[in-house]
């Protein structure tokens, strides 16, 4: 059975707190690092290899960079031509005199507003409508699934299963509790978005929102969050920068392992003009290009996972 991976890639500036006139260092690296990986699984697997690039066109980008900024824009159309998948991030940061930038995860109309100017910024550069999101800070709530339907995103990768509840700066959640969530793709009830609608293959993957929830780290790890209890202790997203020596245990065992579902790995572009995080990219990509069996996986889009996932299950092979 050919396995999945889809890579997503959130597009950032090097620090959390960017601003005018900070580097995009670390964006610049990471497409160099994986563009080199491509070349390595290409050569012994034979098949086409896909990323999948996240760009944020939020008010706090805007406002450091301004609309039509080169950085983001050069490595859009290198994934572009590469064949890469692209889709946005959507975050809910708002600029208050006084105050400076907070996230107005309770105001309705504000997250609105964050989803319609990431998909016109996009529109804008690629002249096209994206299929697939990610919610900054892990902010996806019920009220965002039918937005997004009418959006036409069709493919949503947020969600983290076992996470607690993400609070923002004032304690206010700003996702809620994804204990009990499933661990593979799942079109989501109308009614609660961590469960399943039923039954799943009625409509083409490509014709409804499909949420792809990101494959964990094998072992729990002791997390900070704001608010009671403030420290949890919770299997974590499978991130790229994470320890080399965790994280590729469990990638590799997931790649050795026959599923329908995809796995699904995170990475910041920022995070990698840290030159520890990057010796950590590094050695785990090293160990994926030698991998026994890369030739039985793919790297893919949220679509072909998803696509692949759907005819499994339709098959009865789930």
């Amino acid at each position: 059975m050919l396995r999945n991976i889809v890579f997503a890639i959130d597009v950032e500036p090097d620090p959390i707190q960017h601003g005018p006139g900070e580097s995009w260092e670390g964006t610049a690296i990471t497409l160099r690092e994986l563009s080199a990986l491509r070349n390595r699984v290409q050569q012994r697997t034979g098949m086409p290899f896909r990323l999948n690039w996240f760009a944020r066109f939020d008010r706090k980008m805007e406002r450091a960079w301004g609309p039509d900024w080169v950085p983001q824009a050069w490595l859009l159309n290198t994934a572009h031509s590469n064949g890469d998948f692209i889709g946005i991030q959507i975050h809910l940061w708002k600029w208050q005199e006084g105050r400076g930038w907070y996230n107005d995860s309770s105001n309705s109309e504000w997250r609105t507003e964050c989803l319609n100017s990431a998909i016109e910024g996009y529109r804008g550069l690629l002249g096209e409508t994206p299929t697939a999101s990610r919610f900054g800070d892990r902010a996806l709530l019920q009220r965002d699934i039918q937005a997004l339907r009418d959006a036409g995103i069709h493919y949503d990768l947020t969600l983290e299963p076992t996470h607690p509840a993400a609070r923002n700066s004032s304690n206010a959640v700003i996702s809620d509790e994804h204990r009990e969530l499933p661990r593979k793709p799942y079109r989501p009830s109308p009614v609660d978005f961590l469960q399943p609608q039923y039954p799943q293959s009625v409509v083409p993957p490509d014709q409804d929102l499909w949420l792809l929830p990101l494959t964990l780290t094998k072992r729990p790890q002791w997390v900070r969050v704001k608010g009671a209890p403030f420290i949890v202790r919770t299997r974590l997203a499978l991130n790229m920068v994470l320890s080399p020596r965790g994280v590729w245990a469990q990638l590799s065992s997931e790649i050795n392992r026959d599923a329908a579902e995809p796995i699904v790995i995170a990475l910041r572009s920022g995070d990698l003009a840290d030159p520890f995080l990057l010796s950590n990219l590094r050695l785990l990509l090293e160990n994926l290009a030698q991998a026994p069996r890369l030739p039985s996986v793919r790297f893919a889009a949220p679509d072909q996972a998803v696509e692949s996932f759907a005819q499994s299950q339709e098959g009865g092979h789930g």
